[in-house]
């Protein structure tokens, strides 16, 4: 009975796998090498329905957990001694920029531009992280919750390798390098004698000084990147990039950008 029992549970394990596999592929958009606004579709559909999607529900959290990749949450630091935490998010509306592919140097690149949002939230709401840098003592924190949005643009480059697999090219991208730009307006110059314009210039410049606690980078965007990396690798290069007659997975050379400059 035992043995039936595991069998049934390996066979539901495997259907449950396969099904997820399905339900990631319905998502998938194939694009030609020539279509920018396509990988600009395809990436905002890897990102709201997968890589992106709220790890809170287990259907979620399961449908990860087969296909083998980790469930995104929003970075969340301790801020001192003050009872509260912080909270990065903005990946949510990112948006493809450019995006490039060049197989003689063998790299995927792709660039996204997003808002930087910074939200003091209270401890015990979300997990908190260690700050990368300790802060000062600061004391309890009193009044309202603070919170500011930037921008921030980020530059992310594959090298890749390509695969094959029961006659299927795969794109195996390896640890990527990250370059990233935050964005947060100095808003020292509002009227200080006016509460909501004195309230966004302390605001600003709060976001400023906490920001620098931590490695953006590393804890907000490699999460991101890295889920993206793992997706990819996980279906046939023919799923997200499609060839002409003419082109072959060997010899591809592409780039397209939206003039933003990094």
């Amino acid at each position: 009975m035992l043995q039936l029992c595991f069998v049934i549970l390996i066979i539901n394990t495997v259907n449950s796998i396969g099904k997820t596999q399905h339900e990631f592929e319905r998502h998938i958009i194939a694009c030609h090498t020539t279509d920018f606004e396509c990988f600009k579709r395809q990436y905002k559909s890897l990102k709201d329905n997968a890589l992106l999607r709220p790890g809170l529900l287990p259907w979620s959290m399961l449908s990860n957990m087969n296909l083998g990749i980790e469930t995104y949450t929003p970075y969340v630091y301790q801020y001192a001694d003050t009872g509260t935490c912080i909270q990065i998010s903005g990946l949510e509306q990112s948006e493809l920029v450019a995006i490039s592919m060049n197989s003689q140097y063998k790299e995927y690149s792709i660039m996204l531009e997003m808002p930087f949002k910074i939200q003091q939230i209270l401890n015990g709401t979300e997990h908190c992280n260690e700050p990368d840098r300790a802060f000062q003592k600061i004391g309890l924190h009193k009044g309202p919750l603070r919170r500011f949005t930037g921008n921030a643009t980020a530059q992310v480059t594959y090298p890749y390798r390509l695969d094959q697999s029961e006659g299927e090219t795969y794109l195996r991208l390896e640890e990527e390098n990250l370059d990233m730009i935050l964005d947060l307006p100095d808003l020292s110059h509002f009227d200080k004698t006016d509460p909501t314009q004195a309230r966004l210039s302390e605001w600003s410049a709060w976001a400023y000084r906490v920001v620098q606690h931590a490695d953006i980078a590393k804890h907000v965007l490699m999460s991101h990147t890295t889920l993206l990396r793992d997706l990819i690798g996980r279906f046939p290069l023919k799923k997200f990039l499609l060839l002409y007659p003419e082109e072959e997975y060997s010899n591809i050379q592409f780039s397209f950008s939206e003039n933003t400059v990094l």
